[in-house]
């Protein structure tokens, strides 16, 4: 009788482990689920329990590699990936997730390659990385951005007459750096926003007087005018 009772025992034990399993991990009962299923609706289960080998849509299964690439932080993982693009964004998001610039060289896309270069010199502030992305409207980007994030002006050099502009008259006004303002040689509106902007957040009426154009001028004066009627009243 003991003996029998012994071996129920056990038998309870095992059911409930493997009952436990199949709710922590989901691949017991997922499996059974997923094969009874068709077509995408297969794929997509194979997918979320992460059994990416099972999944026929080639597309489908490399998201799901990349998908787990990502989740074991392993590059290795994404050299299961067929697509080149797939393949190209799994390493591009595992260099960004590991801070790693090196294995960005080592993204045969080029578009991803770029991507990685900007995540990681952007997230670092490193302008001397954004000079590795090929992509000449992609690098100017990661120039302002690092150069915004960084408030240094000189870097507003680098960049296109527009992008200067918006460079500069973010660094001005956060900062606020008059003397930022009269950089924007022939750009008489800029300037005088930039003026008027600075003028107003430092509290500094004697900057209405740099300020060119009249009607911004005026508004500015009226500004501090308001300001000291409602102050006196």
């Amino acid at each position: 009788m003991k003996q029998k009772l012994i071996v129920i025992s056990l038998l309870l034990v095992t059911l409930l482990v493997l009952t436990s399993c199949s709710l922590l991990t989901g691949s017991v009962v997922s499996d059974d689920v997923c094969s009874s299923l068709k077509d995408s609706a297969r794929d997509n289960c194979y997918s979320e329990s992460q059994q990416c080998s099972k999944i026929k849509n080639t597309q489908f299964r490399d998201s799901c590699v990349a998908e787990l690439a990502k989740q074991k932080d392993d590059v290795k993982v994404c050299d299961l990936i067929v697509t080149s693009k797939t393949m190209g964004f799994c390493q591009q998001q595992i260099a960004v997730q590991q801070d790693n610039f090196e294995l960005c060289k080592k993204i045969a896309d080029e578009s991803w390659q770029d991507i990685c270069y900007y995540n990681i010199a952007t997230a670092r502030n490193n302008v001397d990385e954004c000079s590795y992305i090929a992509d000449f409207d992609y690098n100017l980007n990661c120039v302002k951005k690092v150069a915004m994030t960084t408030n240094n002006a000189e870097l507003c050099d680098r960049l296109s007459k527009q992008n200067k502009a918006e460079c500069l008259f973010k660094i001005a006004t956060e900062t606020l750096d008059a003397n930022l303002c009269a950089q924007f040689t022939g750009d008489k509106l800029n300037a005088a926003s930039c003026y008027l902007k600075i003028a107003k957040l430092s509290d500094n009426k004697l900057l209405c007087n740099k300020i060119s154009i009249k009607d911004i001028k005026d508004t500015c004066t009226a500004y501090f005018n308001e300001k000291a009627l409602a102050l006196s009243s």
